[in-house]
């Protein structure tokens, strides 16, 4: 009783009503309702925090007088900003503007070469390997497996949709050794290393890894453009066993923060990066609370 009025004052101070179902629930303001699965309650402070930034994200269902944008497991949705297909979401959506964001700073160009680390869904690896063109390459990762099915399905329907056919899938997690680690899978946007969940989240799985250094190797590639890094709290691991390395390749990178020990990854990230000598800028990120880190070498 003390939990569920803990959540009802937390949504009223957000100017929400919060409704509570056995398998999900609801977030409601002005007509508008987000639906959360309820193994992802982990997610709801951010997602009261960012209502309008998830509610405007997609084109909602109209339900009851209502505007539905269900996030409570895989559904297709219409993107607002980049609607030619239906995207398959495992659970939370991504809105456009964060990629829009990622597209201002890293000015793609035609035969550019792409890491979408932390690919979720497939839609920024769909959006950045449209830029390069068929000349250009875009090399996306994503862990989760659910995560990973989404984005095999999203990806296919953009090579039969769109023509695109430049892009590399791979199910693995950058990370600061290739020996594999312990993950947390939930399907959704926050799946992590269990060093960083403290794996009470998801179902834990053993699942392989490759470091930055490595991979270049195995793709025998000697650069890079721009590199995108949205890996849930792993940026710490991996940009402290690789910045040095990836300033030696040349791209530019954007790096979101996330919550690691209780601390925003901000300062972090900067530190390893500038120590490696990248030019390194924090960026507000719109619609959300988070920075985005921006790093040119």
């Amino acid at each position: 009783m003390i939990h569920e009025r803990s959540l009802k004052t937390k949504a009223s101070l957000a100017g929400l009503t919060i409704v509570e179902r056995d398998l999900f629930f609801d977030l409601i303001k002005n007509g508008n309702v987000l639906r959360i699965k309820r193994d992802h309650r982990v997610y709801l402070q951010h997602m009261m925090e960012n209502f309008d930034y998830y509610i405007n994200s997609v084109v909602p269902v109209r339900v009851n007088d209502t505007n539905l944008v269900d996030m409570s497991g895989p559904r297709y949705h219409r993107l607002r900003g980049f609607s030619d297909i239906p995207f398959l979401f495992p659970s939370h959506t991504e809105p456009y503007g964060t990629t829009a964001e990622y597209l201002d700073f890293a000015a793609l160009k035609k035969g550019d070469v792409v890491l979408d680390i932390g690919a979720y869904a497939g839609i920024t690896s769909i959006i950045f390997a449209q830029r390069v063109g068929p000349q250009g390459r875009v090399y996306a990762f994503e862990a989760d497996k659910l995560n990973y099915e989404c984005a095999c399905s999203n990806i296919e329907m953009a090579e039969r949709v769109l023509g695109v056919r430049n892009i590399t899938l791979i199910n693995k997690a950058i990370w600061s050794d290739s020996d594999g680690l312990l993950f947390s899978t939930e399907g959704a946007m926050g799946s992590s290393a269990v060093s960083v969940t403290g794996g009470d989240r998801g179902n834990v799985h053993h699942i392989p890894s490759i470091r930055m250094e490595d991979f270049f190797a195995e793709q025998k590639l000697a650069h890079a453009d721009f590199i995108k890094m949205d890996i849930e709290g792993c940026e710490v691991e991996v940009l402290q066993a690789s910045a040095r390395f990836l300033k030696t390749i040349g791209a530019k990178l954007i790096v979101e923060p996330h919550i690691v020990s209780g601390i925003l990854s901000t300062d972090c990230c900067c530190k390893y990066l500038s120590d490696a000598g990248f030019n390194v800028e924090v960026r507000e990120k719109v619609g959300e609370s988070e920075p985005l880190v921006e790093a040119i070498p």
